[in-house]
């Protein structure tokens, strides 16, 4: 319960103590020994670490795994020059690092000013915005 407490933001966590859990007494029994009682207060220690700030940080060692397991935003199917993209046009697909697929609607009405090939990752360059008629 002190770590549930201390991540909805407790900073004074109440624990019964005792030496020896066997002792008589209502209490002994629910308490800590000594050895409980560090490994709560280190456990809380590390929590503050394990949480960290907030601030996701990518390191290298995960851009190679995180591009391969990655989706990116293909044509379905080849598509003609001038034709306008509408959702059947779309499929996700690994590796990532291309359009990523939070742009789908994005890609949505644009018109494209080169042919695409089906599992052609789109690109921003090829598009066009949809002339209103």
């Amino acid at each position: 319960m002190a770590i549930a407490g201390y991540m909805l933001g407790a900073r004074i966590i109440e624990k019964h103590f005792t030496l020896n859990r066997a002792m008589k007494g209502t209490d002994h029994a629910f308490s800590l020994e000594p050895a409980g009682m560090t490994k709560m207060i280190r456990d809380l220690r590390r929590l503050k670490l394990a949480l960290g700030d907030g601030k996701k940080i990518m390191f290298s060692s995960e851009k190679v795994p995180i591009t391969k397991m990655g989706k990116s935003l293909v044509a379905k199917r080849n598509l003609p020059q001038g034709h306008i993209i509408s959702d059947d046009d779309i499929a996700m697909k690994s590796p990532g690092g291309g359009l990523p697929p939070h742009e789908w609607d994005n890609l949505l009405g644009m018109q494209l000013t080169q042919p695409m090939f089906e599992d052609e990752a789109f690109d921003l360059a090829k598009l066009a915005e949809r002339k209103s008629a």
